[in-house]
């Protein structure tokens, strides 16, 4: 969906969904919401999948970019390392029910 499609109403609808469901929260006096822990953690699962099983699925029909390249050793953090568990983690479940690519 192009930004020219995605109007105002359905971002307000959007917006409003995410808010009941508890996985954001309005910052009080501003146009600004937060992500809170259940709905960052939902995002990381559904950046996992798509990294792990969508986008290997996918390849056929979709180029790489130029920039998609590992992080230098000297600039690997404490989140960086906490990621690769995480992906490691995920590796570990698609293998254990056999959805690991051959």
């Amino acid at each position: 969906m192009t930004p020219e499609e995605y109007k105002l109403g359905s971002l307000r609808y959007d917006l409003w969904k995410l808010r009941a469901k508890g996985l954001v929260e309005k910052i009080p006096h501003s146009r600004r919401y937060r992500l809170l822990p259940h709905g960052y953690q939902i995002c990381l699962v559904f950046l996992k999948l798509y990294e792990k099983i969508y986008a290997p699925l996918t390849a056929g029909i979709l180029q790489p970019f130029a920039a998609d390249q590992s992080i230098p050793k000297e600039k690997v953090t404490a989140l960086d390392r906490r990621y690769t568990a995480v992906i490691e983690a995920l590796d570990d479940l698609v293998e254990a029910v056999g959805l690991k690519a051959a």
